[in-house]
């Protein structure tokens, strides 16, 4: 009942809300679909109240409406205008239209000539002309797929590509058009020599890794222009050209210059930030992007939090042509004190990744990656104190599918690990886990979303749960779990009524969102989930909340207020602020 109130009130929430000041255009006597594309041609313009500005707007909303309706293939239509003032300086301009007989599109002359008349798979990539003999004559569909064609030929290697005739014939008192729609390909080029000029401390074979195209691969502006965002995106290069110069082609080759300049190979970042389960912390990174000149990357990580500290460092070394593929090892020390258990972790790893996506694909990530880990660990967990040593391998692969991940609101992530560790490695104890954690969002309209997220989990264990470090066993609670409740505070108890986690995990969330502009929304969600050790004494917790979203230029911000609805404690609104994407 709770979950149906919030959507009620973001439902509620009006779309846009008129400016003081503004004066917006409204138009009748037309369909549905006409009515879409004149108001989109009339948008909302700023009004300082003045009448003689009121008169000005008047008549130069008239020309664009004009403009709009002849584009549309309505020269002889005709309209009513009503003025309406506010009392708060807004005002509305209405025009009540009588559309008149259109102009009808009588024949059509679409020809696609060129080298790209020999390859049939080719010319299916260029989409059919939209416009039917006998229509409506719609200029503003005509100048799109003009347009979109040639930019299709371009993107294909096809840098000549032209039209021998591009032009629509009207006659306005017979209400007639002809359209001639000639476009030669010319022929298809190839990437010829590729030169790469500046950086010079780091290796050619490691710069070319950001590369999307090869020698004689076919000429493709989108593959240039994606290679210069990876090469930005490196955090290792400035004032990145990579340009193809078509005036030296020789032949069908198009030479390709990339131009960059190195940033400086050290990195020292100290910041302040707040999560809502280790609260408040103050951050200290050391990177160096180069060591020995070989583009390896040592990052060391200082963190100390109200409820977390550690302090660790990765060491990377690309491996292979693919972007992503590398070498890892890692150590650290991490000391936590969480509501349910506190616990001193030294932790190490070696191992490797594998990238799986393709380097043109920029919003999608996805690897595989395989480690050989280390954990010695002194652990309280509900009063009760251990301490366990593991040597274990892991396989993770994840995937995430983002169109913009500064802007998630549609994709979808996946992250599964399978882990386990024997006595016969000199570990505690025999384990083998896996977790699976996936997300999905998508947009229903403009203005709404939906997106849902699930984690599952299971543990086999030989011996008592006491003898698994709490990183190892499964809680739940906390920002990316169960919000309502505390950090990694739900799960399983022992005799003596201690949370002690479980053998298996099961949660999973749904929210709505309500986009108010572009950079902002609202959302409401719903999680069900908990930790437990057998499905005979699953206990289902709940929690209801209200959020708001903001999409940075850093990424999305967020905001959010949870309610448990199962077995509430103290406090009964939690508040939760994330910063970035969290896969």
């Amino acid at each position: 009942m709770a979950g149906g109130a919030l959507l009620l009130w973001l439902a509620s929430v009006p779309l846009v809300t008129l400016a003081k000041d503004e004066i917006s255009f409204s138009v009748s006597g037309v369909d549905a679909e006409l009515q879409e594309k004149l108001q989109a041609a009339l948008p909302s313009l700023h009004y300082d109240g003045k009448k003689e500005r009121l008169q000005e707007l008047a008549l130069s909303s008239d020309l664009r409406l004009r403009d709009a309706l002849q584009a549309y293939g309505y020269y002889a239509a005709t309209w009513q205008t009503k003025i309406a003032t506010g009392k708060q300086g807004d005002a509305t301009i209405h025009y009540q239209i009588t559309l008149g007989k259109p102009i009808i599109l009588r024949s059509k002359s679409i020809r696609i000539t060129g080298a790209i008349e020999n390859d049939s798979r080719l010319l299916k990539q260029i989409k059919p002309f939209p416009l039917a003999d006998n229509s409506v004559l719609d200029q503003v569909s005509y100048s799109t797929w003009k347009d979109q064609s040639l930019a299709r030929l371009q993107g294909l290697g096809f840098i000549d590509a032209h039209y021998d005739r591009h032009e629509i014939l009207i006659d306005k008192a017979q209400y007639w058009a002809e359209i001639y729609l000639w476009l030669n390909s010319g022929k298809r080029f190839r990437v010829g020599q590729i030169e790469i000029s500046g950086a010079d401390r780091y290796p050619r074979w490691f710069i070319q890794r950001y590369f999307t195209f090869k020698e004689g691969d076919w000429y493709s502006p989108t593959a240039l222009s994606i290679t210069q965002s990876n090469l930005h995106d490196a955090n290792r290069f400035e004032n990145i050209q990579v340009i193809g110069e078509t005036g030296k082609a020789k032949g069908d080759a198009v030479p390709v210059l990339v131009k960059l300049q190195s940033l400086p190979e050290q990195h020292l970042k100290v910041g302040v930030g707040y999560s809502t389960d280790i609260g408040l912390n103050g951050i200290l990174y050391y990177d160096n992007y180069n060591m020995f000149q070989r583009a390896q990357h040592l990052h060391v990580a200082v963190q100390a939090a109200q409820k977390s500290r550690n302090i660790g460092a990765t060491y990377t070394w690309p491996v292979g042509a693919a972007l992503g593929s590398e070498y890892i090892a890692s150590a650290s020390f991490q000391n936590e004190s969480y509501q349910i258990w506190s616990a001193n972790e030294l932790r190490a790893a070696v191992g490797r990744r594998w990238a799986l996506a393709n380097n043109a694909r920029k919003n999608v990530n996805a690897s595989i990656e395989a480690m050989i880990n280390l954990e010695q660990a002194d652990y309280t967990v509900s009063n009760i104190s251990d301490t366990s040593f593991y040597i274990y391998p892991s396989v993770t692969y994840s995937v995430q599918n983002y169109r913009n991940i500064l802007r998630p609101v549609s994709g979808f992530y996946v992250r599964a690990t399978a882990e386990g560790g024997s006595k016969v490695w000199g570990s505690t104890s025999n384990f083998f886990r896996l977790r699976v954690r996936g997300g999905w969002d998508t947009m229903l309209s403009p203005n709404w979303g939906v997106g849902g997220r699930a984690s599952l989990g299971a543990l086999w264990l030989h011996g008592p749960i006491r003898y698994l470090p709490p990183d190892l066993r499964f809680f739940a609670g906390g920002q990316n779990s169960l919000p309502g409740y505390a950090f990694e505070s739900q799960g399983p108890t022992d005799a003596a009524g201690g949370v002690v986690g479980g053998r298996l995990l099961a949660v999973a969330g749904v929210h709505v969102d309500r986009y108010l502009s572009r950079d902002w929304a609202i959302d409401a969600f719903y999680d069900v989930g908990n930790a437990f050790d057998n499905f005979a004494h699953f206990h289902a917790l709940q929690d209801v909340g209200l959020g708001a979203r903001w999409y940075s230029p850093v990424g999305p911000i967020s905001f959010d207020l949870a309610h448990p609805l199962v077995a509430p404690r103290a406090p009964a609104i939690r508040v939760i602020l994330s910063v970035g994407f969290n896969m």
